[in-house]
């Protein structure tokens, strides 16, 4: 397997920290232990983080003001039965969609994250179909999952929400990857 670099876009967004309660300890270059709990900066977290590769997808979902989506690397599969998956987001809606971007769909996944030109509210610039739910899925993606929202864990600035997976469906394509703020694929 080869990993290639499809961009060197510096990105700043990183999945949430899911410590609520724990001891993280990261050992610096310079000998140096720092403490989440103690001197580790936020910015020194989000470097460390950083180095974690995660699939870029977007999360679409309902709210007073029509459709909102938002990408996120901080989305698992975490039971198969029933099958659930886990997403950190800001806040939640009760159900949502998952769109599994592929590597030639980094454009869509900057714009989810306020990087590039704005979304239309009504997703109009943005090819889609609706799913079961009535929810935007975003067309030529690797995967799309269907959600019902089961539960929500506070989590810091977060919330980890655990969606229920009523519909799932595999694509096509290589699927895009964040990794040291940049994107990258597989081959």
């Amino acid at each position: 397997m080869e990993v290639l670099q499809t961009s060197a876009l510096p990105l700043g967004y990183v999945a949430p920290p899911f410590v609520t309660r724990f001891y993280l300890r990261c050992r610096q270059p310079q000998g140096r232990t720092t403490t989440l709990g103690g001197e580790l900066e936020e910015q020194e977290f989000r470097d460390v983080m950083a180095r974690l590769a995660a699939s870029v997808v977007v999360i679409s979902a309902r709210t007073d003001r029509g459709f909102r989506g938002l990408t996120a690397t901080s989305f698992v599969s975490i039971s198969t039965e029933p099958p659930m998956v886990l997403v950190g987001l800001e806040r939640m809606t009760i159900t949502f969609n998952v769109s599994v971007l592929t590597r030639s769909q980094e454009f869509i996944a900057e714009r989810f994250a306020g990087r590039a030109p704005a979304v239309a509210g009504a997703w109009s610039d943005v090819p889609h179909h609706l799913g079961a739910n009535g929810l935007p899925l975003i067309d030529g993606c690797a995967a799309w999952l269907e959600c019902k929202l089961a539960q929500v864990h506070q989590a810091g600035d977060h919330d980890i929400c655990v969606g229920g997976v009523e519909a799932a469906t595999k694509g096509d394509g290589e699927p895009l990857i964040l990794w040291d703020r940049s994107f990258w694929s597989l081959r």
